[in-house]
């Protein structure tokens, strides 16, 4: 008999859901199954999963909940948030308290889902777990040794926040115009980007998940006053964002951010291999070139902006070839 390549636990309050997931998973894994938050996080006390798969929608406990206790108790396991309903709470949370690998909609895709599983499984199986951040508070100094961090949002106000907040610790650089960004990706390195879900008229959020495709050491922070839930989760599943901070920003709970996000990346660019734990899925074909149309409408402004005059869409097509393979 062929050995169950890696452990799985589904959680969900409907006894017909888990016996559904049992049924599709258990030919390639070995799959256990609760019904409630306290039974899983009991099952998880006594066995090293690789994975826990668990539905938001629960009473007494809810699936982010048993996913941040889960990522507590067990760090290595990976974690995926399972829900049927499109609740932006829910899925705000996922991203700052339970950091889950992949967000998935019900009814699943039953010949997807277990791909997912088991690429989280290999993960969990082969590379080091993520460290939580702890300790970071408003009053804490905000401790940073000289990084780069890109504050991307038509408000100016917002990069003169962040400046303020990281005082000489830290270079911050301020950019309304994703030409600009682009720009100075591609000249300097950089560790935090925070970013508006939409700058000017064009869709910044492919920026974000292009860079974390191909430079995932980057940590990022997403800011927005509204958004949707699908574009949160196409944020989760395929640009690993660390977290979402919806405005009107509070300033401490900034700070508290910011500190955890540089931390976040000295994690990540001190041992490459954790970031496979925040491999995304591949982004639609066409989108690197759909992206640099829309940025070369805007380039113009930025190139006047810059003062340069005759090499700016040369900077930004060798700036796409660097960051994305594409010019």
């Amino acid at each position: 008999m062929k050995r169950p390549a890696g452990k799985v636990l589904c959680v969900d309050d409907e006894p017909g859901i888990v016996r559904s997931l049992q049924w599709l998973l258990q030919k390639q894994f070995e799959v256990f199954t609760a019904t409630s938050g306290a039974e899983a996080l009991e099952l998880v006390k006594q066995h090293d999963f690789d994975v826990v798969i668990s539905d938001q929608r629960m009473p007494a406990m809810t699936g982010v909940e048993v996913l941040r206790e889960v990522r507590r108790l067990s760090p290595r396991t990976m974690r995926i948030l399972l829900t049927g309903y499109s609740d932006m709470q829910a899925i705000v949370r996922s991203v700052n308290e339970s950091e889950v690998f992949r967000f998935i909609n019900k009814p699943w895709n039953i010949a997807e889902l277990p791909k997912v599983v088991a690429q989280a499984i290999t993960i969990a199986q082969t590379q080091p777990a993520d460290e939580e951040v702890t300790d970071v508070s408003e009053e804490a100094p905000l401790i940073a040794n000289g990084e780069r961090i890109l504050v991307i949002d038509d408000d100016p106000e917002m990069g003169r926040t962040v400046a303020d907040l990281v005082g000489a610790s830290a270079r911050v650089s301020y950019t309304r115009n994703l030409a600009d960004a682009v720009g100075i990706l591609h000249a300097e390195t950089v560790s935090v980007i925070i970013s508006e879900t939409r700058v000017g008229s064009i869709d910044a959020t492919r920026l974000v998940r292009l860079m974390k495709s191909k430079h995932p050491e980057i940590v990022t922070v997403m800011l927005t006053a509204e958004s949707d839930a699908d574009t949160i989760t196409t944020l989760i599943n395929q640009g690993q964002i660390y977290r979402f901070v919806p405005k009107p920003i509070r300033t401490g709970y900034l700070k508290i951010v910011l500190q955890s996000a540089l931390r976040k990346h000295h994690a990540l660019a001190n041992d490459p291999a954790l970031t496979l734990r925040h491999t995304v899925e591949a982004t639609s074909a066409g989108t690197v070139d759909a992206f640099m149309a829309d940025v070369q409408k805007v380039a113009p402004q930025a190139e006047a902006a810059t003062d340069k005059a005759g090499g700016f869409m040369a900077s930004l097509g060798a700036g796409f070839r660097r960051l994305f393979g594409a010019g």
